[in-house]
């Protein structure tokens, strides 16, 4: 939903910029263009469904329409893949074997099937094995078990 206020914000600000421009000699500070633009989305993404919609910055004052345009879709496209990115799974530090097991896994198995106890506590595998399934835990269960019978004492 932000992402939609945020397009908004920026299209509306590509609009308004396409018939103006301001005559002078300056030449206008694009750079600072493009940051007060970012700011401007940001704000608007900050703000969600209450964003006011989008006017041209101080600092674009002088800077081409075509430029405008070509400023608010390159931050548009930074913006989606920053959701994309924050919208997808964390992958875990500790890279995993090539069995899938990373080293905290495959030593939280042992430690259970060389305890005391006659079963193996499933919720901390869960934490400490990631988002496996029951299967996929099983599975690893019993690859270590399979390792450890083989272990050369």
């Amino acid at each position: 939903m932000r992402a939609r206020t945020a397009a908004t914000t920026l299209l509306a600000l590509a609009l308004l910029t396409a018939g103006c421009s301001s005559s002078g000699d300056a030449k206008p500070d694009t750079a600072a263009c493009k940051t007060a633009m970012r700011k401007q989305l940001s704000d608007a993404m900050a703000a969600g469904e209450t964003a006011a919609p989008g006017t041209r910055p101080a600092a674009c004052e002088g800077v081409d329409s075509a430029t405008l345009q070509k400023y608010a879709a390159d931050l548009m496209t930074e913006q989606l893949g920053k959701s994309l990115e924050s919208a997808l799974p964390t992958p875990s530090d500790e890279p995993a074997a090539a069995d899938g097991l990373t080293d905290d896994c495959r030593a939280w198995i042992t430690s259970e099937l060389l305890d005391d106890s006659e079963s193996i506590d499933a919720t901390s595998g869960a934490q400490v094995c990631g988002d496996m399934s029951s299967a996929e835990l099983d599975a690893a269960i019993q690859k270590v078990t399979d390792e450890l019978a083989t272990e050369k004492p």
